[in-house]
Formats: C-alpha cells, sequence, structure tokens
C-alpha cells in the first residue's frame, strides 16, 4: 500500500509531489494505456530533473515484459520513430517524437531493484509506477537528491563501464552544487585506468557534452582528481614532467572570466580544451599540437575539431601592434575571438579584463574599418604578373614571393601594385637562381 503523503520524511513528500506532473506527461499517459497488466515505470534522469525543479525533455520507460509491442503501441500514437537499440541484457528501444525523445528498456521479467541496482549513480536508481505513482527508491536516491551528493549504487558501478568515470564528471558540472562522495571517489578512481580499454569516439562524445556545460569547471577540478588530466590525452610512454594542478585550474578560471566580458561570441567548449592541451605537463621535446594529432588518431578529437585546436596552439600570445593585429585577425578568420580569449587566459603575464577589453576594442575596430581588405584582400599581383615583369620560374622562390607580398598587404604594409612589384625585384634579387 502506498504511504501517506503525511508519514513520508519531508524531502521524500516534497520530491513525490515535484514528480506528480510527470504521471500527466503524454507521453507517459500513453504508455499506461500501451502498459496493459505489465508493470511500467519511469526511471533515469528525468526522474532525477523533476525531483530537482529542472526542465528535462527526454524520458525513459522500464517496461516488465513484450518491450517491442509495447513500444510499437506508443510509436504509433505519438506518432514517432521507432529505433531498436538493442542490449547484453535488456531489450532497448527508442522513440524519436518532434519535441521528444523516449528510451524504453524492457527487463524481460526480471524485478524493478534489479534495473535499478545496474544503475550508475542512486540519484538514477529509483523509478515512479505509472499510472499509480509509487515511487520505489531502494538506494535512497532521493535523499541523495536532498543532500546533492554523488554516491554509486554499488562497488562495481564504475568497473563494470569505465565511461561512467567521465559521466560522473559530467554529473558534477550539470548539478550545481552536488558534490560526489568520497568512496565514491575511490571506486572512480579505481576504474579510470580502465577508460584505456574503452573506445576513444565513446570517450569523445561524453568530452564533448561535458566541455559544453556551464559548469565545467567542476568537472576539470574532478578529472585531475581522479588524474584523467593529463592522462587520458598524453600517448603511452609520453611520462608527464613535473607540473601543479593548480596553475591548469587557475587559467581556466581565467578564462570563464574573460570569456564573460566578451562581446563577441567566444566559443567556450574549443578554448576550454586548447587551455586543457597547452598546459599539458610536457617536455621541451614535446609538443602540444602532436597530443592533438595523437588524440585525433585514438578517436578522441574529430577532424575538424584537431585542425581548430591547432590554430589555437600555434599562437604564442596576442599581438600588441597594428601589423600584427591585423595578421592576426586574417589567421584566424571568424575564429578570432576565441583564439583571442584563448591567448589572454594563457598569458604567462596576467592579463586583466581592462588590457584584456583594451585589446578586444582594438581588433574590433580593425575588423570594422578593414574587413575586407583584411579577411579577403584583393591581391595585389598575380603570379603570371611576376612570371611576365620579373622573368621568374614557378617554383619555391614564387611562392615565398607571393606569400611575402600577401602578408605584407595584410598587415597594412603593402597599398599598391608598384609597392608589391618593388618588393618583388628585392626577393628576386636575393634569389637570383629562381630567374629565367
Amino acid at each position: 500500500m502506498k504511504q501517506r503523503e503525511s508519514d513520508l520524511p519531508p524531502y521524500r513528500a516534497e520530491s513525490e509531489r515535484n514528480l506528480t506532473p510527470l504521471l500527466r506527461h503524454r507521453a507517459v499517459s500513453l504508455a499506461a494505456e500501451a502498459a496493459g497488466a505489465h508493470a511500467c515505470h519511469l526511471v533515469g534522469g528525468a526522474l532525477r530533473d523533476a525531483a530537482l525543479r529542472l526542465e528535462f525533455r527526454d524520458l525513459d520507460l522500464v517496461i516488465e515484459r513484450d518491450g517491442l509491442s509495447f513500444a510499437q503501441r506508443i510509436a504509433a500514437t505519438l506518432p514517432a520513430r521507432l529505433v531498436e537499440l538493442g542490449g547484453d541484457r535488456f531489450a532497448a528501444f527508442r522513440l524519436v517524437a518532434d519535441d521528444l525523445t523516449l528510451d524504453i528498456w524492457d527487463r524481460q521479467g526480471a524485478p524493478i531493484e534489479a534495473d535499478l541496482a545496474r544503475r550508475d549513480l542512486t540519484i538514477h536508481a529509483f523509478a515512479l509506477e505509472i499510472p499509480g505513482g509509487a515511487v520505489i527508491d531502494p538506494f535512497g536516491g532521493l535523499i541523495d537528491l536532498e543532500n546533492k551528493v554523488l554516491r554509486a549504487t554499488s562497488e562495481t558501478s564504475f568497473a563494470s563501464d569505465p565511461l561512467r568515470v567521465l559521466r560522473l564528471a559530467r554529473f558534477a558540472a550539470q548539478l550545481p552544487g552536488f558534490m560526489a562522495s568520497e568512496p565514491t571517489l575511490a571506486l572512480a578512481a579505481d576504474a579510470a585506468a580502465a577508460l584505456e580499454r574503452v573506445a576513444g569516439e565513446r570517450i569523445r562524445v561524453e568530452l564533448e557534452h561535458l566541455l559544453e556545460l556551464p559548469g565545467f569547471l567542476s568537472a576539470a577540478e574532478l578529472l585531475v582528481r581522479l588524474t584523467l588530466y593529463p592522462g587520458l590525452w598524453l600517448p603511452p610512454g609520453h611520462s608527464p614532467i613535473s607540473h601543479g594542478s593548480e596553475e591548469l585550474m587557475t587559467r581556466l578560471r581565467h578564462l570563464e572570466v574573460l570569456a564573460d566580458h566578451t562581446r563577441e561570441r567566444v566559443e567556450r567548449a574549443l578554448a576550454r580544451q586548447a587551455v586543457l592541451f597547452a598546459q599539458l605537463p610536457l617536455s621541451a621535446e614535446q609538443a602540444a599540437t602532436d597530443v592533438v594529432d595523437h588524440s585525433h588518431h585514438e578517436g578522441l578529437l574529430t577532424r575538424a575539431t584537431a585542425l581548430q585546436l591547432k590554430r589555437l596552439l600555434v599562437w604564442d600570445g596576442l599581438p600588441r601592434d597594428t601589423a600584427g593585429q591585423r595578421w592576426f585577425l586574417h589567421r584566424c578568420g571568424s575564429l578570432w575571438p576565441t583564439v583571442a580569449c584563448f591567448l589572454a587566459a594563457r598569458s604567462q603575464s596576467p592579463c586583466t579584463v581592462a588590457k584584456y577589453q583594451g585589446i578586444l576594442a582594438q581588433l574590433e575596430a580593425l575588423c570594422r574599418a578593414s574587413g575586407d581588405e583584411i579577411f579577403e584582400p584583393e591581391p595585389l599581383v598575380s603570379g603570371t604578373e611576376l612570371i611576365s615583369n620579373l622573368g621568374l620560374r614557378e617554383g619555391k622562390t614564387l611562392g615565398h614571393i607571393l606569400y611575402a607580398i600577401r602578408r605584407r598587404q595584410i598587415e597594412g604594409r603593402l597599398t599598391t601594385r608598384d609597392e608589391a612589384l618593388s618588393l618583388a625585384k628585392l626577393l628576386a634579387l636575393q634569389r637570383p637562381d629562381n630567374t629565367g
């Protein structure tokens, strides 16, 4: 028999009240009808978020048996596209509608408590019966939500799936004020080394989610504490030289402050990742860009992200003179606010917000005044003209001369065709082996 609300602890009564609106959700009502005589429960992140009065979008359902026919009935009514996911121990299905994703797990007659026991954290290991509304909470997940504690459901929570170690960091960032319990941290630390056996693509997806979160700093602190930074990115055999982790956190905190004061859009996830790579404890013979290449090879980075990271890491610092700023804008393109924010955050000399905003103002003024001349300049001379006028041959010297002309043009040091030809003649005299 369901307990009366007056008999429940205050935290439990309030949490159950917060869960009640879920029972009125259209998809949940349809699921209750489709379940028939089979027991059906809501589980997972939607329950957690509803209990915390946070917005949710995706729902997870567990049905006692006959999951496929159950999913088909709901899909026909919603309507939604049905995808069979499969699974080692449970049949799994996904319904994708315009504004909702509904995952369905068939527990094939196993007790609901057994399904809850396989979940990572206690805050995900309670269930709401539909349509009755009874709460099944064998691991004390509701009280952990009340106390803002991230606690492993079992001793094997992380060992059974090491990727959950990264998800622990994600939940620390996603749920403000939540802290992992010490026993849970110990279990996660023990399982962290096993991440090397997890496919790089799976790790990448988790990291991409983590890097986008507003509370990323909390996740970064957990990565450091579990020694996932720097080990996750370093190739085997690359022993990091001794560095403290506090400098990394200082750079990341400074990045967040500067990004908050940037009117132009900063791609925070990319800037955060660049700081992680820039602050890797490498020896003088090691380069962060080499680790980026290794990470791409291992599936930890997409090719596009690896290329963008190298565009950030190639710079030593922010340019201060006008010529350097023009070249910086040209090389960075639309990514320049992100690169500027990253470089200011990693600067060895402290870059105050006021100083940083002053540099941004100069860059923005250049964009307004000379945008086309900087980003897409019309060539002052062509290679064909240089071959015709100076008797040059195609080859490296011609490419060197054209590059020198283009760079000086972008920097504002050449403005006319005659100036470009004069520079070309001077450079050709220095390399007479290329003339006809």
